[in-house]
């Protein structure tokens, strides 16, 4: 009798178990029923197709009624039926938020769900807030799986209320990461913000912490000892790529919040509206970009062209700022004009016009030329001609020039440059010495000489009737280019012309003849 029983029951025990060992491995291991998790309308929809599902366990499904009839009710966006006791069905409201539990069930030729049991829960915004009530001293990870219990029923149903809670729990996430940051935690910043963009929320508070954490790493590049000035210019680069509108320069109205954003950086960004953002992160660029212009300037000015050069390159809205460098640059070139060249001199004479600083033009010039004056002297006749020359070239002082000439041909009066120097400037010889024309400079001879030369005719038209001067001698004067050609041989009276070219003339055109000296 033991042995017969023991038969039997296996008889009966063998197909059960490989029933049961069937549908373990005919379906996968995530649909195999976990009563403690409801399935949602979603998980049912991906479940399809349901054949391996019928028989099986049962499991618990949350959703939201839409439509009931008869015997049978379906929930919103599911793609399969429910059928359950009509009595029970009837004391459930359209609409409402219902947790069910069953299984699946052929019903002729269709696939069923069949309830065996069903209430009314709370909606799930109602759901969301118990849940949140429950956390305690909640970690990021909690508010992101809350975050993505309710995100994936906001997209299913596509309710923005919900779709609200996801980002209130996922923001709730971002707040715990972030006070556990340290203050000094650049990187963590970084990675924060990269988790804001993950999960959809505002890009508002993503710059918050994209700013934040520059500010940071400005901070630390700051504390090398030595400084490092190219980490200097490689950050400033580096925040063009960060901070949106960092290369745009700033209107010059805009310039007026340079002053609170650098008092207080963070809390002027936060308070920012979006469209300001762009500008506060140009005055953080202008800030670091000034670091490294400015780091290492000499107090005298001496470089203050080339930091004003730099800045109109990188930040041109701070274009006062480059031009009180170059006014440093101005005044540490008038405090050494004794040691600049002519050019050097002439340059800094010419910034000086260009500002309206005409006196102080004037100054640098006169102190330039006084500067080696004494040693021209002593060159002789040589340097006397050049000292004329500046004194006519560079500051149009005539009676300095011609005291220049005068003192030359004390030393020698036959020098020829000379003579023809001061004829160019209105002097005549006569009764032994040197005296102003009184005819005036451009009358002296104004008929036609006997070899056909007459006042007016050209350089080249002078050439082509004489040929080439003996000798020819050139001035700069306030009235342009004066130039002395003299003609006839050696030991005779020469015949000295005057020509000066101005303005709008393209070539030299004869002003004075003399044949006299």
């Amino acid at each position: 009798m033991i042995a017969q029983f023991s038969i039997n029951s296996n008889r009966t025990f063998v197909p059960a178990l490989l029933a049961a060992w069937l549908i373990v491995c005919l379906v996968p291991l995530s649909l195999i029923a976990d009563e403690s998790n409801a399935w949602t309308v979603q998980k049912i929809n991906e479940s399809k197709p349901w054949d391996a599902l019928v028989g099986g366990p049962k499991v618990r499904v949350e959703g939201r009624m839409s439509a009931s009839s008869g015997n049978q009710f379906r929930l919103q966006n599911c793609e399969i039926a429910f059928s359950v006791e009509k009595q029970k069905l009837q004391a459930i409201p359209v609409k409402s938020y219902v947790e069910i539990r069953g299984q699946f069930k052929k019903d002729g030729s269709k696939i069923v769900f069949a309830v065996d049991e069903m209430k009314i829960v709370s909606r799930y915004s109602q759901q969301y807030a118990l849940k949140a009530s429950r956390l305690q001293h909640p970690t990021p990870k909690d508010w992101i799986e809350l975050g993505d219990w309710v995100s994936e029923r906001a997209k299913f149903y596509e309710d923005p209320e919900l779709a609200k809670l996801a980002s209130d729990a996922y923001s709730k996430s971002i707040d715990v990461e972030y006070r556990a940051l340290k203050a000094t935690n650049a990187e963590g910043r970084f990675e924060l913000a990269k988790k804001v963009a993950d999960f959809g929320l505002p890009d508002r508070r993503r710059m918050e912490l994209v700013h934040e954490g520059c500010r940071i790493e400005w901070q630390n590049v700051q504390k090398a000892d030595p400084p490092d000035i190219a980490v200097w210019q490689q950050f400033a680069f580096s925040l063009i790529e960060k901070l949106p509108g960092a290369d745009v320069p700033l209107k010059k109205e805009d310039l007026v919040l340079k002053e609170s954003y650098n008092r207080e950086p963070d809390l002027t960004y936060r308070k920012a509206k979006d469209d300001m953002r762009p500008k506060l992160h140009r005055l953080f660029y202008i800030a670091v970009t000034l670091k490294f212009v400015l780091y290492g300037a000499s107090d005298d000015g001496r470089d203050g062209d080339a930091i004003a050069d730099q800045i109109e390159k990188l930040i041109p809205e701070e274009s006062e700022l480059a031009e009180t460098h170059r006014l440093k640059r101005l005044e540490y070139g008038l405090k050494n004009i004794t040691t600049a060249n002519r050019i050097e001199a002439e340059k800094l004479a010419t910034a000086f016009q260009e500002r309206h600083q005409n006196e102080t033009a004037k100054r640098a010039l006169t102190e330039w030329i006084k500067a080696h004056e004494s040693r021209l002297k002593g060159d002789g006749i040589v340097g006397l001609l050049q000292l004329a020359d500046e004194y006519l070239t560079l500051l149009n002082n005539r009676q300095a020039a011609v005291e220049c000439l005068l003192e030359a041909n004390k030393i020698d009066p036959k020098f020829e440059d000379v003579k023809q120097k001061l004829f160019a400037l209105g002097y005549q010889w006569h009764e032994g010495r040197w005296v102003k024309s009184g005819i005036g400079e451009r009358q002296i001879v104004e008929s036609q000489s006997a070899t056909g030369i007459s006042v007016g005719m050209t350089a080249s038209s002078l050439r082509s009737v004489l040929g080439q001067p003996r000798s020819l001698a050139r001035a700069m004067t306030a009235r342009g280019i004066t130039e002395i050609w003299s003609f006839g041989t050696a030991g005779s009276t020469p015949l000295v012309i005057r020509l000066e070219q101005q303005g709008g003339d393209r070539e030299p055109k004869i002003t004075a003849l003399s044949g006299e000296h």
